[in-house]
């Protein structure tokens, strides 16, 4: 009865031990050579002077530009409300020229009445 099992070939049947070692011992001078380089650094160079914080530290600031965060951002809603008030409300437009503005109601009221007196 077969399994369908075949046994590696003889060159797969023991570990490379010759060659983790070789591999190992590659290691161990790589970081023994990476530690004497930091050791070797240390005493070289001065310690940086902290300056403390910079003075713009905690202002809101997207991609290196000073922005307001969208939450606070309030300008649409001020530019609606006046163009609110300025529809529902008398002014000049031209106060040496005589032109006002009026309320949208009262002009279209106007419109009306001119309208039906236009007619015959």
């Amino acid at each position: 009865m077969s399994t369908g099992f075949t046994p590696p070939p003889p060159e797969y049947r023991q570990l490379p031990g010759r060659r983790i070692a070789v591999v190992g011992a590659a290691w161990l001078v790589l970081v023994a050579a990476a530690l004497l380089v930091v050791r070797w650094g240390e005493g070289r160079y001065a310690p940086v002077a902290s300056t403390g914080f910079p003075p713009t530290l905690g202002t809101p600031e997207i991609a290196d530009v000073n922005q307001r965060p969208f939450a606070l951002e309030d300008g649409a809603p001020r530019l609606r409300d006046a163009q609110q008030a300025r529809l529902q409300t008398y002014g000049w437009v031209d106060r040496d020229a005589g032109v006002i503005h009026l309320p949208v109601e009262r002009a279209m009221e106007q419109v009306l009445s001119a309208e039906e007196g236009a007619r015959p």
